[in-house]
């Protein structure tokens, strides 16, 4: 990738991100507190919805579900909060191989991992850093921020804030973020307006107002959800699947070596 202009980034008009994306994830190291992580693709399946299949008819829930790529867990997690504002009121059981990248760090039962990556995108591209989509946990949810990885060459954590005083556990294999890709120009130059449909979009109005009685016709029918959203006909690109890329494994330049960046403390 060419080195990225700190002091004079892309501007709105260059449009960054529109630029292909290029993902990648750069190890820091892969034994010790490094083992175990991976990545991968988000699943379109949700264990909730395996047991409502009518939810699978809603296709902007299962687009949100693919959008991106998951961290799992490495090791079985153990957490418990005493209420209590200090690091100190978090107990974490956890291997002792991964204490220093799973532990309380912030306080305020905020749980904290350190994934063993630098993640670096293409310019204009930022990675929101989210829980799972649609999935969630029972008294824990995931913090989430926004990481100009198209230039920062820091890494960051996961944290997952218990919510009332209790012990969570987290599972090894089980998803702890998604690192979803936006461009970083999204808000440059954006405008936001409330107007009325009829004024603005009269042909949309009327269909609209042609399904809203559609669904009422079928509200009392035994399967009566998202039949209006099963197809998209003559829309070019409707999302019913998302292709998402595996993350491949690659050394990097033999002429640099493929050792580890990283001693025993994981980057905060």
């Amino acid at each position: 990738m060419p080195p990225v202009d700190r002091e004079h980034p892309a501007s709105s008009s260059d449009d960054p991100g529109n630029a292909p994306l290029t993902f990648k994830a750069l190890r820091i190291l892969n034994h010790g507190w490094g083992a175990g992580w991976s990545l991968r693709p988000s699943p379109s399946r949700r264990s909730w919805m395996d047991e409502n299949p009518q939810a699978y008819k809603c296709l902007p829930i299962v687009a949100a579900n693919q959008w991106g790529w998951q961290i799992l867990c490495p090791v079985d997690v153990r957490a418990t909060w005493d209420g209590s504002p200090d690091p100190a009121g978090l107990t974490v059981e956890v291997a002792a191989s991964h204490r220093p990248a799973i532990k309380s760090q912030f306080g305020s039962g905020i749980l904290t991992f350190s994934p063993p990556w630098l993640f670096r995108t293409s310019a204009g591209w930022d990675l929101y850093v989210k829980g799972p989509s649609n999935r969630w946990k029972a008294n824990c949810m995931p913090l989430e921020g926004i990481v100009e990885t198209w230039w920062l060459n820091y890494t960051f954590t996961l944290n997952w804030k218990i919510v009332e005083p209790g012990t969570v556990s987290f599972s090894q294999g089980e998803s702890l973020a998604q690192l979803v890709p936006v461009p970083h120009q999204t808000f440059a130059n954006a405008v936001a307006q409330e107007t009325p449909i009829v004024h603005a979009e009269p042909e949309a109005a009327r269909e609209l107002m042609e399904w809203r009685a559609n669904r009422r016709e079928i509200a009392n029918q035994p399967v009566n959800t998202h039949q209006r959203y099963r197809k998209a006909e003559g829309i070019e690109g409707h999302l019913r699947t998302v292709d998402v890329p595996e993350v491949r494994w690659t050394t990097g330049s033999e002429e640099h070596g493929a050792g580890d960046a990283s001693g025993e403390t994981p980057p905060s």
